[in-house]
This record gives C-alpha cells, structure tokens and sequence, in this order.
C-alpha cells in the first residue's frame, strides 16, 4: 500500500468504504436520512430526534426500520460478492477494514505484500461491481 494505515482518514480502502455508503445512503428519503444520521451517527435518542423534527417518536422508529431495511437491501450484493471471494482474500480485506496495513497482513497470512496488494485490489473490483450493478 502506499504506507498509510487504512483506517487513516484519506487511505485507500477507508475512502472506498465511505464512497459506498455515501452511495447507498443518498438513495434514502430526505427526512428518514436525516433521522438515521441524527440517530446512528450522532448518537441521539429517539425522543430527542422527534422533538428536533416536530414528529412522534412512532415515525422516527418508522424511518429507522425504513433505512435499516433499505441498507439490508443494497448490502445484499455486496455481502453476496463478499461471500463470493476465496477465504484467503475475505481474511485480507477484513484485516484491511480493521486497520491492518498491507505489510501486516502479509506477515500474519504468511503471504508476499504483492500478493496481499493484488487480492486487495481484485476483492475491491467484485465488491465495487457488485454494488455499483
């Protein structure tokens, strides 16, 4: 890898794994998109979502179960592309994703950092594929 540690803001796979959420949560409706955000994001309770947007705690449940669904939905592709890939590549990128740089991963797999760097970038074209599809 290019020496950054994944989960630094602006390293390669952490960029990717925004990009995709960004995707997926931009195809929510903006009310119930503003209520997961306050919510997941921002960590606030439901009482105080539905005092902020002058609606009851019911609807602020409902637009949760609502985007909650919505992203099980899209994920399907991308779980399914992820179940997809050989056990050695799912390893790497789920050690990538926990912040493990390239060479790390190398030695604990007992692989070369080449090997590790081009299962990486074909794990990120099947799952890109998979959800850009």
């Amino acid at each position: 890898m290019n020496g950054k540690s994944v989960s630094e803001p602006g390293a390669p796979l952490e960029r990717d794994r925004h990009a995709v959420m960004r995707v997926w949560l931009r195809k929510l409706p903006e009310r119930t998109l503003m209520v997961f955000i306050a919510h997941r994001v921002e960590g606030k309770a439901y009482a105080e979502i539905a005092a902020e947007l002058g609606i009851g705690e019911w609807r602020v449940r409902w637009h949760m179960r609502k985007a909650i669904r919505h992203i099980l939905k899209i994920g399907k592709p991308y779980r399914d592309a992820f179940a997809a890939l050989d056990p050695v590549s799912q390893q790497i990128m789920e050690l990538a994703w926990d912040g493990l740089p390239g060479d790390r991963i190398a030695l604990r797999l007992g692989l070369t950092s080449h090997e590790v760097e081009t299962r990486m970038a074909a794990a990120l074209v099947a799952l890109h594929k998979a959800t850009t599809l």
